[in-house]
């Protein structure tokens, strides 16, 4: 799968995906949310169209960083192409649910679980990524709206913040 992924985004215009590259994406963030109850995105044109334009300038830079001012939250992945693939980098963000319990977020938080908790943050509706390569390099951005992670607050309750 990785070879035909790492085929197919060298054959479509840079930052589109193949409609089931982007189904796969919100599948396994929607999977990721219904863990923790928060209801299912939807894959949105504009977000997809933000994350495109951000991909292409980190793919000039060869370089991840957050944009600013977008109006979206957002998530930024690099990885080896063909070793890494559009799924790694979801469940890199995944994978930091292990940090998190639910508790409020604070700046010490954000770092260790910022990607995850932007996953699964419950006023979240709409999802749209996109890629970009450098140097033998996939960029993946995915863009949240609304966006999330607002410091002291929670992206879902702990059993121990939802009793008495």
């Amino acid at each position: 799968m990785r070879v035909f992924t790492t085929l197919l985004m060298l054959l479509l215009p840079t930052g589109l995906f193949a409609a089931s590259v982007s189904q796969n994406i919100l599948e396994a963030h929607n999977s990721a949310r219904s863990e923790v109850g928060a209801g299912p995105l939807v894959w949105s044109a504009r977000a997809e169209s933000q994350a495109a334009g951000w991909a292409q300038v980190l793919s000039k830079r060869c370089d991840i960083e957050h944009s600013r001012g977008s109006g979206f939250g957002e998530n930024l992945f690099m990885g080896t192409m063909g070793y890494y693939d559009e799924l790694d980098g979801v469940k890199s963000w995944e994978n930091e649910k292990r940090d998190y319990r639910g508790q409020p977020l604070s700046r010490e938080l954000i770092p260790r679980v910022g990607h995850y908790t932007q996953m699964v943050w419950p006023d979240t509706r709409e999802l749209g990524c996109a890629t970009a390569t450098c140097n033998n390099l996939m960029i993946l951005v995915c863009n949240y709206y609304p966006p999330g992670n607002y410091l002291g607050e929670s992206a879902w309750q702990s059993p121990a913040q939802t009793c008495c």
